[in-house]
C-alpha cells in the first residue's frame, strides 16, 4: 500500500494520507468479520471480529480499535480492546487498554492502568511462533 500523492483540486494540494509503506491500516470507520491474513504490519483502528493471521509481522490495536477472536502475529500491541486468543512472540497491553481471553507469548508487558482478565501461557519465543503458523491439514 502506498501513500497517496498530493492532488490539486481547486482547494490546494491534499496532504499525503495513509500508513507508511509496508503497513496496512483498518480505519476508524472500518467494521468487519471473517478471516484476515496479511504479509505486512497491521494497525486496527476500527473493529474486527474473527481470525487474524500475520505470523511474520506486528499487529497494533489502536486506542479506538477493537478485535474479537483469534489473533496470531509476531508482536501484538493493544492500546484499545481485544478479546479472544492472542498468540505472539511479544504481547504488550498498554495503559488504558482492555484485554480478555487467553494469551500465549514469549514475552508479556502489562502496563500500569491496563485491564486484563483471562489466562496467560508464557512460552519461549519459538513456541509462540510455531503456534502462530497456520495449521496444516494432513492428507488422507
Amino acid at each position: 500500500m502506498r501513500a497517496r500523492r498530493p492532488v490539486s483540486g481547486g482547494r490546494g494540494p491534499l496532504p499525503e494520507t495513509g500508513p507508511p509503506e509496508g503497513v496496512s491500516s483498518l480505519g476508524r470507520g472500518f467494521a468487519a468479520a471473517g478471516e484476515l491474513r496479511a504479509a505486512e504490519h497491521l494497525i486496527i483502528e476500527g473493529s474486527f471480529d474473527g481470525r487474524i493471521v500475520v505470523p511474520a509481522h506486528d499487529v497494533a490495536i489502536g486506542r479506538g480499535g477493537s478485535q474479537r477472536g483469534e489473533l496470531r502475529a509476531k508482536n501484538v500491541t493493544v492500546l484499545g480492546r481485544a478479546a479472544g486468543r492472542l498468540a505472539a512472540e511479544r504481547i504488550e497491553i498498554a495503559s488504558g487498554a482492555t484485554v480478555e481471553g487467553q494469551l500465549l507469548a514469549g514475552r508479556l508487558v502489562i502496563a500500569d492502568g491496563a485491564v486484563f482478565q483471562g489466562t496467560i501461557n508464557l512460552a519461549d519465543a519459538d513456541a509462540s511462533r510455531r503456534d502462530s503458523e497456520p495449521e496444516q491439514e494432513s492428507a488422507p
